[in-house]
């Protein structure tokens, strides 16, 4: 039996690839703090940097990406607290699929928002 049998495509389980989602969407979320942070930052140095920035975050495409990813990395995280503090009302799988709609209602909640 392979080390970590569960990461290899032949065995894909849905508590992974939650896993990965989770991870990725964090390290995504730390890139744009930190430029969104620098940017702020240097406004006053720099106005057309966050002029720049602000154009780009107008965007539909890189607003519905961006809310998505926090939507989902919140409810995600949310799931797992709740697992960790022992409230298990659903069975994994399930609270996987039902926290990922809440996510996708959040994101394009926001989206519409943003978009009018």
């Amino acid at each position: 039996m392979r080390a970590y049998a569960e990461l290899w495509p032949a065995h894909p389980r849905w508590g992974i690839w939650a896993w990965w989602a989770q991870r990725v969407s964090g390290v995504a979320l730390i890139v744009y703090a930190v430029w969104h942070i620098i940017t702020v930052a240097g406004a006053a140095r720099h106005p057309e940097r966050l002029a720049a920035m602000l154009q780009l975050l107008r965007h539909p495409v890189i607003a519905g990406v961006l809310l998505a990813g926090v939507a989902y990395h919140s409810a995600n995280g949310l799931r797992l607290v709740l697992f960790d503090l022992g409230i298990e009302g659903m069975r994994q799988p399930k609270a996987f699929w039902v926290f990922l709609a809440a996510s996708l209602l959040i994101a394009f909640a926001g989206f519409s928002r943003v978009a009018l």
